[in-house]
């Protein structure tokens, strides 16, 4: 696998974690070894900078479902 691939998975795993408000330390344990402590934190501020909530994906699974899907 080329190191474009595992860097994108990287930060996809990176990106899940600080949507569902996970610490930054739980994203480190997450990827096993696989970025160091100091890409993963300039990968959550990058999110915080382009103003994502840290808290959406918690957001998504706990929000209400529309009227129009409990049908």
């Amino acid at each position: 696998m080329s190191q474009t691939a595992l860097a994108e998975q990287a930060r996809a795993v990176v990106y899940d974690a600080y949507r569902q408000g996970l610490p930054q330390a739980t994203a480190a344990q997450l990827l096993a070894g696989k970025a160091t402590p100091a890409w993963i934190a300039h990968e959550y501020a990058a999110l915080r900078r382009r103003g994502i909530s840290q808290m959406a994906g918690q957001q998504e699974l706990f929000a209400p479902e529309p009227a129009d899907a409990q049908q």
